[in-house]
């Protein structure tokens, strides 16, 4: 039987060091059924797009990942897209894996674990985002997947493509697929890693923004009460998100020690985001 194809979309918004070792990573595991689309924020250099003639590479000034990842979709034309960003380095067996598992499912996202030499606000990133994708777990269906390590089969996307026009929010196209009754499954059998990050301000710029679009996203949806609570309610979601992330860490019984060192980052991050998502709530009442 013919494996199918697959297409990996890799969205890059920082330093050429991490995608070259993402592209490092990919590299031995391609076929001809396989093609690798990396969409920048900022063109990375000439030496690094020449080592890697096999990669096509697409540029987009300035813009979000979840941007980048419309634009790959839209570029790709393989059965599977396969999404993923430059910070990640994938395991040796992620293509057959994702190979494997679309052979009982439509959408698939796997583990995100944390990589090597991390530094400790690199840890702080690595918990704001990725606490619950950290191994151990076991299989599950799960509308909150992680869309840095996540994958669909083209037709579905295609069935969605209005909403992700503007840019590819995974909570947003997750929830539609799932109230289509399209089953969303978690496997620990897919795994990346997470290396380290571009830097505290990097990082809570991208909260910040990110932040702002989740409210203005769920603010859409939102009477005026519920927007003006979402607007003032910064500081407590704040905690609550830098709580649910000890508990996690804790659930997982491992990394426990690099979480409590970075809890003073872990905060700063989750309040960015929460200043983000308040400002997103604000922009749904004007708007209306």
């Amino acid at each position: 039987m013919t494996e199918p194809s697959v297409s990996v979309v890799i969205g890059s918004a920082g330093s050429a060091e991490r995608l070259e070792n993402c592209l490092l990573a990919l590299e031995p595991q391609l076929d001809d059924r396989v093609e690798v689309v990396v969409c920048e924020a900022q063109p990375s250099p000439p030496d690094l797009r020449r080592r890697f003639p096999w990669a096509e590479f697409l540029g987009r000034e300035g813009a979000l990942v979840p941007e980048l990842w419309t634009q790959g979709i839209d570029g790709t034309g393989n059965e599977i897209v396969a999404l993923t960003i430059s910070p990640m380095e994938v395991a040796g067996d992620w293509i057959a894996a994702i190979r494997a598992q679309h052979e009982r499912h439509e959408v698939v996202a796997g583990a995100i674990e944390p990589g090597e030499a991390l530094r400790l606000r690199d840890w702080a990133e690595y918990f704001c985002r990725y606490a619950r994708e950290m191994l151990p777990f076991e299989p599950h269906r799960c509308r909150e997947l992680p869309g840095d390590n996540a994958t669909y089969r083209r037709q579905l996307l295609a069935r969605k493509r209005e909403l992700y026009r503007e840019g590819f929010w995974e909570p947003e196209v997750h929830r539609e697929l799932a109230a289509d009754g399209v089953m969303l499954w978690h496997t620990p059998e897919l795994v990346v890693r997470h290396g380290r990050s571009f830097g505290w301000w990097a990082f809570t710029r991208q909260r910040l923004a990110h932040g702002r679009a989740y409210g203005r996203q769920r603010g859409a949806r939102f009477g005026f009460a519920r927007n003006a609570v979402g607007a003032v309610g910064a500081p407590a979601v704040a905690v609550l998100m830098t709580a649910r992330v000890l508990r996690q860490v804790k659930s997982k019984g491992r990394n426990r020690g690099p979480a409590i060192r970075a809890l003073p980052i872990i905060f700063s991050f989750n309040l960015a985001w929460a200043v983000g998502e308040a400002r997103g709530h604000l922009q749904a009442l004007g708007a209306r």
